[in-house]
Parts: C-alpha cells; sequence; structure tokens
C-alpha cells in the first residue's frame, strides 16, 4: 500500500468498499471521539491485517475495536495498533481516541478485501509448505505467476503497481509458508512493500536439482519497494516465517515480473528497430512507453514512434535514479537517421521533427538493471488537429492516404505553415450518393489561396477545381490545395469547408402542346419577321453576283496572318530577340479579327468563353517555355485588371517575361484596363516546371469585381 494513504476516509473508500461513515462523535463524560464507524460483509474467511499508526507524539486513547457474529477483538495503543485476525459474515469496524486526535494525526494500513480483483488472488486455501523443498523432491503446490504480460507494441502503457496478489497468514510462531516464483533468469521482478505484521519476515531461496540456496537479503529501495533480477541457475522461492514467539499473523504481497521474452510481441527489444512498423504515437501524461534493462543486456533498448513533418513534441524520459542514457533520433521517410539532440540521462524537453520525418527512434542504454518510461506529447497542435504539418503535395494511388489529415464538413479547421513551406494539402470525403455543394468560408485577409480539388476516384486525376468558390462534389475523397501568398516567415489560417447540401436535377416541366390555338399567327409572324430578310436579298443582289466576295478577303486575310504568326516564331526561336517587332506583330494580332486569328492558329490549348470575355492559350514552340495568351473583351470594359498564372499541382510556377511590356511580380500580371471589344493578345515566358497551369482572370466590370477562371487547367509537362 502507498504511504500517501494517509486518512481513515480514504481507508473506507479504497480499501473497504462497503456503505460505510466515517463520524466523529464526541462522549462528554468519557472525552472519547469516534473516529470510524462501520461494517463491511465476508462471503469466505479472509486474512486480514490493520495497522494503525500515530504520526504525532501519541494519540491517547487510541483503540481498535473490531465486532463479529463470531468473536470480537480490542486493541489500544496510543503509537501504532497491529491486528491480524480471519474475517467471516458481518465485521464491523470502530476507532476512537481522545479529543485532540483526528484523522489527519493518522497513517492507516490494512489488507485489500472487499470488491477486489480475486482473478489476480492467490489465497492460501491450505497450509503452504513451510519449508523451501530439498533438491529432486517433486513438489504438488501451486506456483506464483505474477507475469505482467503487457507488449509494448499493443498494450497502453505498463502501470508498475499490483500484478498478482499473494494473501495468507501464520497460525504462530512455529508456521511458515513457503511459495515457488515463476520466471527466468534476468526477468525483473518488482515487489511494493508487503503488508504484515512487523514480526514477519521474508527470505529469497535458489533451489535446482542439485542444490538449494539462501539469497543474500533483497535491500528495499527508499519506498519499500523489492526490485531485483531473477537469478539465473535455479527457482526463485519466497518464505515467510515469524519470530517462535509471535501469534496468528495475516499478510498481503503484490509481485510483479516483467520477462524480456514479453517486452513486444516479437520478444526482447534490441538495439535495431529493424523493418518493422513504428509505435503508433500516444500521449501522456500517463507515460506512454516503459521498459526495463537487465544487468546483463549490453546492447540496450530501441523503440521508435510515428511522427510526421515539422512536428512539436514535448518528450518526458525517466529513469529510476538516473541510471538510463537516451539517445533520440529522426527517421526520415527514406529511412535516413538524423540526431534530435544531446544524449543523457533526459531526453531533449522539446523538438520540432524536420519536413519529411516519418518517425523518431528513442535508444536506452544502461549498466546496470534499470526501468526507464517515455512519455510524449504533441505542442502546437498539428495542422487539422492530425499529426503534425499536412503534406506539400496531393497523394497519389501509392501513398497512403492517413498521412493527409481529413477536413470535416462544416467545421472549423485550423493549421499553421512556418517559414519554409508554402502549400498545405488536406483530404475530405462526400459521403451522399448524390454528391455535395461545397465552398469554402474563410477571412480573406489572411494571406493564403485556396483551392478545391475534385478527383477521380480511380486515377486520381483532377477533375475540376475551384478558388474556394461554389463547386459541386461527387461521392468520394477529395482534396483542398492551400497556398500561401507572399513571403510570410509564419501564417496562421483558419477556414471552414462549408457543405451546401445534395446536388438535386431540377425535375423537368410537363408541356402541353396548344400550338394549333396559333396557326394563324404562326403564319403572320413568319412572313412578318422574313419580309426584311428578303429586302436584305434584294438590296445585295448585285453585291452577290459579282465583284470581289466575302470568302475572298477573308482568304486574304488568313494569308497576311499566317505571314505573321511564321514571322512570330522566326522572331521568338531567335537567339536575340528584338522586343518592338515582337510588340509589333502582337499588336497586329490584336488589329485582325478574332475568329480569323483563332482559325490560323489552330485549337487553343486551352478555351474559356463567357459573356464577358474569351481567353484563349496557345503554346507556340513544342517544348519551349513560352505560350501566346489571347484575351478578348465583350462590350464592358476591364479595370485594374489582373491575370494570375499559377500550378494547382507539381512544382510552382512564376511568370519569366512578358511581351508586350507590362508589370508583373511573381505570378501575376498587371493589364491596367482592356477596353470594350478589344483584343488583346500576350507572349508569356514561364518559369518552372509545373505539370499544369491555370489561369486566373480578375478586374471591375461596371463598378464590380469579377474574375474570369477557366474550369481545367492547361497541360503543361
Amino acid at each position: 500500500m502507498s504511504r500517501t494513504v494517509t486518512t481513515l476516509s480514504v481507508l473506507l473508500i479504497l480499501l473497504i468498499g462497503t456503505a460505510a461513515n466515517a463520524v466523529a462523535q464526541s462522549d462528554e463524560e468519557s472525552n472519547t471521539i469516534t473516529l470510524i464507524d462501520s461494517t463491511g460483509e465476508f462471503e469466505d474467511s479472509h486474512p486480514i491485517f490493520i495497522r494503525i499508526w500515530c504520526q504525532k507524539a501519541s494519540c491517547a486513547g487510541l483503540e481498535l475495536l473490531v465486532t463479529s457474529d463470531e468473536s470480537n477483538y480490542s486493541v489500544a495503543d496510543p503509537h501504532r495498533i497491529e491486528l491480524s485476525f480471519f474475517a467471516s459474515g458481518s465485521i464491523s469496524f470502530t476507532v476512537t481516541a481522545e479529543q485532540g486526535t483526528t484523522a489527519d494525526d493518522l497513517w492507516f494500513e490494512m489488507s485489500n478485501w472487499v470488491n477486489s480483483n480475486t482473478s489476480a488472488m492467490m489465497k492460501e486455501d491450505s497450509d503452504y509448505l513451510d519449508n523451501v523443498p530439498s533438491p529432486g523432491i517433486q513438489v504438488d503446490q501451486e506456483v506464483l505467476d505474477p507475469t505482467w504480460d503487457c507488449p509494448i507494441d499493443i498494450c497502453e502503457g505498463q502501470i508498475f503497481t499490483r500484478t498478482h496478489w499473494l494473501v495468507g497468514s501464520l497460525e504462530d510462531g512455529s508456521d511458515k509458508d513457503s511459495v515457488e516464483i515463476l520466471g527466468e533468469a534476468g526477468d525483473y521482478i518488482q515487489m511494493p512493500r508487503p503488508l504484515m505484521p512487523e514480526s514477519v519476515e521474508l527470505e529469497f531461496w535458489l533451489r535446482n536439482d542439485s542444490s538449494k540456496t539462501l539469497l543474500d537479503p533483497f535491500e528495499q529501495d527508499d519506498d519499500g519497494w523489492y526490485r531485483f533480477e531473477y537469478p539465473a541457475n535455479g527457482d526463485l522461492w519466497l518464505r515467510i516465517k515469524q519470530h517462535p514467539d509471535a501469534e496468528f499473523a495475516a499478510y498481503e504481497l503484490y509481485i510483479m515480473r516483467l520477462s524480456s521474452s514479453l517486452e513486444s510481441t516479437w520478444g526482447e527489444l534490441s538495439s535495431s528497430w529493424g523493418e518493422r512498423e513504428p509505435l503508433s504515437f500516444r500521449e501522456y501524461p500517463v507515460y506512454a512507453f516503459t521498459g526495463f534493462i537487465s544487468s546483463d543486456d549490453a546492447e540496450g533498448d530501441t523503440i521508435r514512434i510515428e511522427a510526421a513533418s515539422r512536428m512539436g513534441i514535448f518528450l518526458n524520459c525517466w529513469s529510476r535514479y538516473d541510471t538510463v542514457a537516451f539517445t533520440v533520433n529522426f527517421i526520415s521517410e527514406g529511412g535516413e537517421t538524423t540526431s534530435a539532440g544531446a544524449s543523457g540521462t533526459a531526453c531533449p524537453e522539446h523538438i520540432t521533427t524536420p519536413a519529411g520525418t516519418e518517425a523518431i527512434e528513442i535508444h536506452m542504454d544502461a549498466d546496470v538493471l534499470s526501468v526507464w518510461s517515455i512519455g510524449l506529447h504533441e505542442f502546437p497542435s498539428g495542422d487539422a488537429d492530425g499529426m503534425g504539418d499536412a503534406p506539400d503535395r496531393l497523394w497519389t494511388n501509392s501513398d497512403d492516404a492517413s498521412a493527409w489529415p481529413s477536413v470535416e464538413l462544416n467545421e472549423s479547421t485550423s493549421a499553421t505553415m512556418s517559414a519554409d513551406e508554402f502549400v498545405d494539402v488536406f483530404a475530405f470525403e462526400v459521403t451522399p450518393s448524390n454528391g455535395s455543394r461545397l465552398h469554402i468560408d474563410a477571412d480573406t485577409t489572411q494571406p493564403v489561396h485556396y483551392q478545391i480539388l475534385i478527383l477521380d476516384q480511380e486515377s486520381g486525376a483532377i477533375l475540376n477545381t475551384s478558388t474556394g468558390g461554389l463547386i459541386d462534389a461527387p461521392p468520394g475523397i477529395h482534396a483542398i490545395r492551400v497556398e500561401k501568398l507572399g513571403e510570410a516567415s509564419l501564417t496562421d489560417y483558419e477556414f471552414t469547408l462549408v457543405n451546401g447540401g445534395e446536388i438535386t436535377e431540377p425535375e423537368p416541366p410537363v408541356f402541353v402542346d396548344q400550338s394549333d390555338l396559333f396557326l394563324d399567327y404562326y403564319i403572320f409572324a413568319g412572313i412578318f419577321l422574313l419580309a426584311p430578310a428578303a429586302l436584305a436579298v434584294f438590296w445585295n443582289r448585285k453585291r452577290w453576283l459579282g465583284g470581289v466576295t466575302e470568302i475572298e478577303m477573308e482568304q486574304h486575310e488568313l494569308r497576311r496572318l499566317r505571314r505573321l504568326r511564321e514571322r512570330l516564331t522566326e522572331l521568338l526561336a531567335a537567339e536575340e530577340t528584338d522586343e518592338q517587332v515582337i510588340d509589333s506583330a502582337l499588336h497586329q494580332l490584336g488589329d485582325s479579327p478574332w475568329q480569323a486569328v483563332v482559325a490560323d492558329w489552330g485549337e487553343p490549348l486551352l478555351r474559356h468563353n463567357t459573356q464577358q470575355v474569351e481567353i484563349c492559350a496557345w503554346r507556340i514552340t513544342e517544348g519551349d517555355a513560352t505560350m501566346l495568351l489571347g484575351i478578348r473583351i465583350a462590350d464592358a470594359p476591364w479595370e485594374m485588371a489582373a491575370m494570375r498564372v499559377h500550378a494547382p499541382e507539381g512544382a510552382r510556377v512564376s511568370i519569366g517575361a512578358v511581351s508586350p511590356a507590362h508589370l508583373f511580380m511573381g505570378d501575376e500580371i498587371s493589364l491596367d484596363t482592356l477596353a470594350a471589344n478589344s483584343r488583346t493578345f500576350l507572349r508569356l515566358t514561364l518559369e518552372g516546371e509545373p505539370s499544369s497551369i491555370g489561369f486566373h482572370l480578375s478586374g471591375l466590370v461596371n463598378g464590380e469585381p469579377l474574375a474570369a477562371v477557366p474550369n481545367r487547367a492547361l497541360e503543361w509537362s
């Protein structure tokens, strides 16, 4: 029992476990205070030991009274009370003392007997052997097996308290009990301070086929525990005896055996972890991982614990008397090992894992029998409440998708980007069979850019994207890509993926054919509407019957555009380019009919057409990083226009050059004002090696902000 159990009320709650009332009743005539008055029930006869210590110089009138159906016991002493007895049936306990003594002045110990886990109990049903049997004698007596079966890879932390419960009694001074303790050489044996009268002594014997030997007494630690290694070359026996003139004595022992072969499911921990999967990350305050090193273990122990990139971890490494040296290393995804700091009897208090970290590995080494324990705590919390930093790339079919933090719909998600990272990728799942309509709700002042990526569930290819705006997501697992804007050293951001409900198709309306009611009107309307066409045919009859046709004019224009395209291609392929000539050629393209330019340059790699704007992109030379970008504006001008070029996946992209000259920085171009009905052609030179490219045109149209984003990315790699 722990010495921290210092009050009688704790005794009643933890040990007796029955309806007990701790009272302080005063008898004015006798000057006596009743500290305990309680009752317990025993189904079977059970040996009980009680010890009460007075924690001050003297506790006048201190007395313990035990009353049962068969016998009564009364012990009084102002300093110490000890009582051993067999309990059965209904038992009443009363502790009294004179005024001036309170429960806080007493230290109470009592054997555990009510509401206990008797499955771990080995009780002396018949008298144990008095002596350790001589060598060669066959013994027919139960063996005490105190094995603690808790492999480190499947058990949620080892608890170094009671394991196997040995309960018995000695009838008098001539009675002795001898019990064999199961174990193997090098096992670690622990025994909390035995609960028994002062007259009782313990002996440890070693018995084998040829001899039996009384071992030197094992020393108790400062807390009263026995901690020692199971001896070699024989079986360990425990012999319990007391002084010859002593009377009945009850005892209670707890023994735990830690076997090196049960340290893990594959056996003893060694200096190398090997190719096994890391242990799961477990949070303390409870020590998550515990083990021991025997005195003849020259290699020590090694454990590997799962971790993640840029993960902040508080470590708490402990060993009794600081006999264990700890060494902490980072293990990368490729298996490379990097030191996390100097080794010593304590781990680094706080570590931050580098990018690409898959696990942390801790090695324990000691020269003497030692127990070690390791606690872990992640702080700050990882991205989206996952482990560490969210990956910087989109997963592939060969990746373990669990490494990407999962975002819950309609719940706020928090994350951080440190100075050396620019992209975080998260996963989310859509479960409705019809899919869901989603958008991102976030603070627009945060220096990050959001993309919702809709993925093909078989190939992982990007089917559709949204810059945080409303998008239809079919069932399956998709991604959110968050990119840092600018060069912020540390960026905290927060967003919510809002579920707008399932995707529903509108029901087709029901039509009734009533056209026969308007037959006369249709005839009149047809003649009325066709009359202007007949007039136009009459006016242009001479033009269509002779002279230069529109088809000939279009062919002439196409020949001019073809020469212009060939000239522009030659200029861009030359080692030294003349920017004035290139600008002139681009302006001529802008002055040409839009459809003629599109017909001459061929089918664009990317085409986006809306009511306000049309965007086309051509690759000028195969394998070259230069493209031609055309923008046709409708009837309303675009003011404060700007174009952004981005990479939905792969390496980052930036702009190296623009013709005609415009202001640009990084991946953005300032286009100023795009006039109504204008056509603008730009030559862009890109830097980086992206696998795909997307465009984002924004500006003010009629005083309102407007953006044009193609619904697919341009394959560029």
